[in-house]
């Protein structure tokens, strides 16, 4: 099997480190959860239409008893993250859902993020019941990818939650097809030590690490999705 070469942590993450010590439930939507965490401030809608894909990385490794989310807690933060800007959304911003498993019943195409389409980008936040758990990143970006070229006014962001512990037949291929997305690219990488040099420059990368507080995953998502928009700030990390 081809690792990409990456040395695993052998001190695995707690549930605690994504946030809400309320479990994710398998198959279910991502429920509301108490939240004391500041993520910043949303600003104003963006001045271009833009969109915004989450995808995630089910595997194992990352929903396992021993994985890096075995709760689903980053389901809770993304959903913390969209709702966020939803309440200052506009028609002109989109949100879409996908899973490494391709295709799947959690996949949600391009939704406007306000309070209207908040119930439907939540829909697809849990991991998908009929989904095999694969730790393929290239189905969902190939999905990624027509999605973004079906949208080609939109500032596209491909937000990328995993713990790259990739299974691809070409790890190094795919990771260039990513560096090369037609738009903005953020690899949240979740619980593993995953260094630099893997990850082309073009891509934003966020290291979600055990001490970490909660939030730290929708405060990561919350940074894209309020990249464009006027006014926003991302609260520090504390």
């Amino acid at each position: 099997m081809n690792r990409i070469g990456l040395l695993r942590s052998s001190a695995l993450l707690g549930s605690r480190l994504l946030g809400s010590p309320t479990p994710g439930t398998l198959g279910t939507p991502a429920r509301r959860t108490h939240t004391d965490y500041l993520l910043g401030s949303p600003g104003r809608p963006a001045t271009v239409p833009t969109l915004t894909i989450a995808s995630f990385d089910n595997s194992g490794s990352v929903t396992g008893p021993v994985g890096a989310d075995p709760l689903s807690n980053r389901f809770a933060e993304v959903a913390h993250a969209f709702s966020a800007v939803a309440r200052r959304g506009a028609p002109h911003e989109l949100g879409a859902v996908l899973h490494f498993d391709v295709p799947s019943s959690g996949e949600v195409g391009p939704t406007q993020i306000t309070r209207r389409g908040l119930a439907r980008l939540r829909s697809g936040l849990h991991v998908p019941p009929d989904g095999a758990g694969t730790s393929e990143l290239g189905p969902s970006l190939r999905r990624a990818i027509e999605t973004a070229h079906v949208h080609p006014d939109h500032a596209v962001t491909l937000v990328v939650l995993s713990d790259f512990w990739l299974l691809d037949p070409d790890p190094t291929c795919v990771l260039s097809e990513l560096a090369a997305f037609p738009g903005d690219v953020h690899a949240v990488v979740l619980g593993n030590r995953l260094g630099a040099e893997m990850l082309d420059e073009r891509v934003t990368v966020t290291h979600i690490e055990r001490d970490d507080p909660p939030g730290a995953v929708a405060r990561a998502l919350f940074s894209s999705l309020v990249a464009r928009r006027p006014g926003s700030h991302v609260h520090a990390l504390m």
